[in-house]
């Protein structure tokens, strides 16, 4: 009891912390203007991204006339006024386009099949798919083309639009989109510039603008902040480039060679990213928890740049979005030339179905880590048998379910090998101490009486080793599954969200978490670790330790998405289950003490009880109150005498030396042991 009051109070203390925590953070904010008590922050506050340092204004081009052609370009005095219109529908969603850069300004999600909630993936700062020019260096160059650039709306049908620009005197750009009912949230799109003029035109690059991911506000979690799913990634298909660490192949990320994804919090202070040079692009995209800006070339692409920085608000120091860009070579244009370059645009929910049957390894977007192979047939599961089920969460639950009974059997094998073990520990007890001092020896005779006995000691470890992955990869596959986001189940209103019922001075009270630490508690004390007197220092130790871990987990997962939740207490109430069936069979074999009679002294009478007949709990209980092995009969005579030299502890003499408090606790402790004495003893009568 004891232990459980210390695990409780360290538990307060550590929810009272984390209290402390937001608390300090709430009023922080609220000090700077920037919390409202009576209204949530607004999805759509206004971004403020610094102007980017290396941008390179060019006031006068004739110094590029050699190799741009003079007056190539014209620059627009007045700004155009933004146009706006909604296009290309389609059941998935619906883009808005811009008359700046002939670009998108905000894709509106709708809430249709695996998509819960509706959602929408503004742009606020430069538009989706915006265009501009940069030098060989990278740096963006002004004033060649006005910005922002009037693009002439020149045709629009409910499955294409087309948007035009010329400078009058050189160059034409001709921006071409079109989809299909049935593209779900793809879309097609197409840059053509030509030459228009009588001079070559040396373009260097052209930069095509990825879009902005904003943070999606999520309830307070210490482990886990959202400016961490802010990425800008990338796949590269060809070989790394020979020149320093920039690329996938040698970057050395745990995401894989190929693709790599910069999270916002790893830009350092300048909130920018480090360049990186792809010599082969087959994607690149911008992306945050749930949904993602994917532009694809229909071709993979050489001499690919990926760019990015963070975006903050105004008076803020964190993060509140990120965005990204992509740029390739243009290189000359004769007169009447032309070069056109197609892309395969994806803007919608980061769906691992819908991203896999993409192709062209798009389904990386979801980040599934170094156990992709886990979280990747888990995905394909869950989505399966959420469709067939009508609900993810009990689609969380059968995919529980089925994990653990494929897991059955060599969990099961493992729990006979703790029971078996549990049953070894007195004759290995006495192997300890027949070869105190020479460990060489002990390890020698242990050895071999496990392979006599056929016995594994590490078999009991295969549960936890097994789980591990399991439970990671379940992880990173439900931490960015956006078919969870809004989906309700039970109470929870969202599984990819705390299953919050209420707040208590602004901490959320989740019912789940509760759960999940009662059934963990329960798993633990049908698995109790003997602590009888044949127990080590470090055993006993480490018996305490695991007393603990239900309230460990607790504080974990008390702040992450009820679907985990709901996934580790299913795992739990499963794991009671197959331990009361396996804790029915008795043990097999009967020669489980091999070995060991020229070792240890017998200590009962040659009719001993075979270790096929597994000892009750009671009995398991009260041999370990008075100290005595868990094998055989219970020899009256050692009985006896256990007793009596545990029964001296409580003497009169000794009883009239304790204050109050002691003294009742040696007489609650004197009671059991008499009762345990008193069970075994009647139980030895019974036998003999």
């Amino acid at each position: 009891m004891k232990n459980y009051l210390i695990g409780i109070g360290f538990l307060l203390a550590a929810f009272y912390l984390l209290w402390q925590q937001g608390e300090v953070a709430r009023e922080r904010s609220v000090e700077e203007g920037l919390w409202d008590e009576n209204q949530p922050p607004e999805e759509t506050q206004s971004l403020q991204q610094e102007q980017p340092s290396e941008e390179l204004t060019i006031e006068d081009p004739k110094p590029h006339a050699d190799n741009r052609g003079e007056d190539a370009f014209e620059v627009l005095e007045k700004a155009p006024e933004e146009q706006l219109f909604q296009g290309m529908a389609n059941d998935f969603s619906t883009l808005q386009f811009s008359n700046i850069s002939g670009a998108i300004r905000k894709v509106e999600l709708n809430e249709i099949d695996r998509l819960s909630r509706e959602f929408s993936m503004e742009h606020p700062d430069e538009p989706f798919l915006g265009l501009s020019f940069e030098d060989e260096n990278g740096n963006l160059i002004k004033g060649l083309i006005g910005k922002p650039l009037a693009f002439d709306l020149v045709e629009k049908t409910p499955d294409k639009v087309i948007y035009r620009w010329e400078s009058g005197k050189k160059l034409r750009i001709e921006r071409t989109y079109t989809r299909s009912s049935g593209n779900g949230y793809q879309f097609d799109h197409s840059i053509l510039i030509t030459n228009i003029g009588s001079q070559a035109l040396g373009l260097d690059r052209l930069r095509l603008n990825l879009g902005t991911a904003k943070k999606i506000e999520r309830d307070y979690n210490p482990f886990d902040y959202a400016s961490t799913y802010l990425n800008v990634g990338y796949y590269n298909s060809g070989p790394a480039l020979p020149e320093g660490c920039s690329c996938a192949t040698c970057s050395g990320r745990i995401d894989g060679e190929k693709d790599e994804f910069i999270q916002v919090n790893e830009m350092g202070p300048s909130g920018r990213m480090e360049t990186r040079y792809l010599s082969q692009a087959r994607w690149a995209c911008v992306n945050n928890q749930f949904f993602v800006n994917l532009v694809r070339p229909k071709k993979d692409m050489a001499d690919v740049r990926i760019s990015g920085q963070s975006i903050r608000a105004q008076g803020e120091e964190d993060p509140v979005g990120v965005k990204g860009s992509m740029s390739f070579p243009l290189g000359f244009l004769e007169p009447g030339a032309s070069k056109e370059y197609h892309f395969e645009v994806y803007a919608g929910p980061k769906d691992y179905m819908g991203l896999k049957s993409l192709g062209a390894d798009q389904k990386k977007v979801m980040q599934f880590g170094i156990f992709w192979w886990i979280s990747e047939p888990l995905s394909w599961a869950l989505n399966f048998l959420s469709g067939m089920l009508g609900s993810y969460g009990l689609g969380i639950i059968v995919l529980t379910i089925i994990v653990k009974l494929i897991l059955w059997p060599l969990t099961a094998q493992a729990t006979r090998s703790q029971k078996k073990m549990q049953a070894l520990q007195g004759p290995m007890a006495k192997l300890r101490e027949k070869h105190k001092g020479n460990s060489t020896k002990l390890n020698q005779e242990m050895m071999k009486f496990y392979k006599e006995n056929k016995v594994n000691p590490f078999a009991g470890c295969w549960p936890i080793l097994i789980q591990i992955p399991i439970f990671l990869g379940m992880f990173w596959m439900l931490r960015s599954a956006a078919e969870l986001y809004g989906q309700s189940f039970l109470w929870a209103d969202d599984l990819s969200e705390q299953d919050k019922v209420t707040t208590l001075h602004g901490f959320s009270i989740n019912l789940l978490p509760i759960f999940m630490v009662a059934t963990q508690w329960l798993q633990m004390k049908l698995n109790p670790m003997q602590m009888g007197p044949e127990m080590s220092e470090a055993q006993r130790i480490n018996a305490k330790m695991m007393r603990f871990m239900p309230f460990m987990f607790l504080i974990f997962l008390y702040f992450f998405s009820s679907a985990l939740v709901l996934y580790w207490t299913v795992q739990n109430l499963m794991t009671i289950l197959q331990t009361l069936v396996t804790k029915k069979e008795p043990i097999r074999g009967d020669n489980s003490t091999k070995g060991l009679d020229d070792q240890v002294e017998p200590t009962t009478s040659s009719k001993t009880r075979n270790l096929s007949v597994e000892l009750s709990d009671e009995e398991r209980k009260s041999r370990n109150q008075l100290g005595l092995r868990m094998k055989g009969e219970v020899n009256p005579k050692e009985l006896d005498s256990k007793y009596k030299e545990r029964a001296s502890n409580y003497s009169e003499k000794r009883l009239s030396e304790m204050n109050a408090a002691k003294r009742r606790q040696a007489l609650d402790k004197k009671d059991r042991l008499d009762q345990a004495y008193e069970f075994l003893k009647n139980l030895s009568n019974k036998d003999s």
